[in-house]
């Protein structure tokens, strides 16, 4: 299965904006210099972010993105559910797929295995990523 560059790049955004300290905004500039990942990329999957209560955004000269929920409680299994829009599963490649039984549970055990997985790993989790590779 593979994760989308959108899902990526947001989980990406999640866990430097809960490196930050404090409420402090962090602007979408700031974001993709330390990211790589375009303003104008940003700018789009914070809006699914903040419908998702996230993040919120601050306006002004000050302004940026804050993250709203504690690190520890944002997995990435939520942060897939929100970019890509439900359940995560692996989507059948014919008709013909679909009318096999066995062919469809066994897909369904391992998208079960997955969501599993990522509903373990937590923004936290990311973050110590995250740390140990800014001090490499």
């Amino acid at each position: 299965m593979r994760i989308s560059t959108t899902a990526h790049n947001a989980s990406l955004l999640l866990a430097h904006l809960a490196l930050q300290d404090g409420n402090k905004p962090v602007p979408a500039a700031t974001l993709s210099d330390k990211t790589g990942i375009s303003v104008k990329f940003i700018e789009k999957i914070i809006r699914s972010l903040k419908s998702a209560g996230m993040v919120r955004s601050v306006r002004g000269v000050a302004g940026g993105h804050i993250l709203c929920r504690r690190p520890e409680d944002v997995t990435l299994a939520q942060v897939l559910r929100v970019i890509e829009g439900g359940v995560i599963a692996p989507t059948p490649q014919s008709d013909d797929e679909i009318m096999q039984p066995g062919v469809v549970g066994s897909w369904d055990s391992v998208a079960q295995a997955l969501e599993d997985t990522l509903e373990k790993i937590t923004l936290a989790d990311l973050m110590q990523s995250e740390a140990s590779s800014y001090s490499q």
